[in-house]
């Protein structure tokens, strides 16, 4: 079987299709990516075969200004309550959805193209790449849809949420010979289920598996490689994450339970390029100042050199904070360790309000930080206050524990391939 993959962006977007484009190629098919010509360097890393499709101009990518700094307060689960949002609300996931509409009318062309050439029995995109929709529909094959750790599946094409879709993603779909009611067949969601919010779209859990970035052949970042030697000489230690205690500073273990050697760790991690905002910066010092130790990762480095990749760091940290990507959320989740999220978008607040109604982290909107430096610090104080509850807290540990059972106990990829090959039909 022939199945085409495709994304508007690396990163966050591509890596949660990794796994199943591997298990497919291990399975006997055959496997593309077609994406634009700026993605295809991260694809190449994977040891996938990437198809150019194009360049995406700027203009088109640049999230709506509302989107990036949502302000006022939204109703809780509001994907699932479209009916409670203002018409100001409406204004900005409208504004989001003609966005990637616009990303979808870019890619068409060549994908569809791609597509009609190469004839594939299968379309497997990510839930933001809309035309990947389109090229199944346009070739009459079933379409997959690839969740990143939303807690919910969120219609953006569509308008107010759940009513027809928008008119220029319809008459896209048109252009192609496409039925503009058409959707996704199957939606691959790997946001354990605690987390997730109800849909009536068919869903598939399907087990987040981290991934580098990289080919098969990963090697340990500097970061693991020294974690993994401190294992050695200190045999004793938990090796279970959120199990993780430390001694040396006057921390304890969830319960209270027995000092071991070792400080106690922290991780810092933020995808935005300017890096986390004064306050973030405030709360991770005053961490400092009590003797923690603060791991940073992506731009939360700051000018020093990262950590290495996310899921390797977290098994031996006992706190995230970060943003609320999912992807951050879903490796956070299967290593069992509390999450404090300032998000400063919203599908970032909604993962951080389901964290904190799951009691595995809290949550503050971005928003709500002063962003004078007098404000900054009065608000990192408090952010580390919140970052020590989920230290001394057991609860927290517990929750985060809990979760990662859960996410453990989802389907993994091998399952997902059985899913997407029925969707073809019996004779794959």
């Amino acid at each position: 079987m022939r199945v085409l993959f495709t994304t508007w962006a690396s990163g966050a977007h591509l890596v949660p299709m990794v796994p199943l484009a591997r298990a497919l190629l291990e399975a006997g098919h055959q496997v593309r990516v077609a994406v634009p010509s700026e993605c295809a360097a991260a694809v190449a890393r994977t040891g996938l075969v990437p198809v150019q499709i194009g360049a995406l101009p700027m203009a088109v990518v640049r999230p709506p200004d509302a989107a990036r700094r949502p302000r006022g307060i939204w109703p809780t689960e509001w994907p699932v309550r479209p009916a409670a949002l203002t018409p100001d609300q409406h204004g900005v996931l409208r504004a989001c959805g003609d966005r990637q509409v616009r990303i979808a009318e870019a890619m068409a062309q060549g994908l569809v193209a791609f597509a009609r050439c190469w004839q594939p029995e299968l379309v497997v995109h990510d839930a933001g790449a809309y035309a990947g929709t389109v090229a199944a529909g346009a070739l009459g094959v079933p379409a997959v849809g690839q969740l990143w750790g939303s807690a919910a599946v969120l219609r953006l094409d569509r308008q107010r949420l759940e009513g027809p879709p928008l008119p220029g993603y319809a008459r896209l779909m048109r252009r192609y010979g496409a039925d503009p009611a058409r959707e996704p067949d199957l939606w691959l969601d790997p946001c354990p289920p605690s987390l997730a919010l109800p849909s009536r779209a068919r869903r598939l859990p399907v087990r987040f598996v981290p991934h580098d970035g990289t080919s098969p052949d990963e090697t340990p970042s500097p970061y693991e490689a020294r974690r993994a030697g401190a294992r050695q000489e200190h045999p004793g230690r938990s090796g279970h994450p959120g199990r993780h205690t430390a001694a040396s500073n006057g921390w304890r273990g969830p319960g209270g339970g027995p000092r071991c050697s070792g400080p106690v760790r922290v991780c810092a991690a933020w995808d935005d390029a300017g890096g986390p905002p004064d306050a973030v910066r405030a709360a991770l010092w005053a961490a400092e100042a009590r003797g923690v130790e603060v791991v940073r990762v992506g731009s939360a480095a700051e000018g020093r050199p990262p950590a290495g990749p996310l899921h390797r760091v977290l098994p031996g940290c006992r706190a995230l904070l970060h943003q609320g990507g999912g992807a951050a959320v879903l490796a956070a989740a299967m290593a069992g360790v509390p999450q404090l999220v300032v998000a400063p978008r919203l599908e970032h607040q909604l993962n951080g309000a389901r964290l904190a109604r799951a009691g595995a982290g809290m949550y503050l909107p971005a928003d709500a930080l002063d962003p004078t430096r007098p404000g900054a610090r009065a608000a990192g104080a408090r952010l580390a206050l919140d970052l020590f509850a989920l230290l001394e807290q057991p609860s927290y540990a517990a929750a985060a524990y809990a979760l990662r059972r859960e996410a453990l106990a989802m389907p993994g990829p091998d399952k997902a391939v059985k899913a997407v090959t029925r969707l073809v039909g019996p004779a794959v």
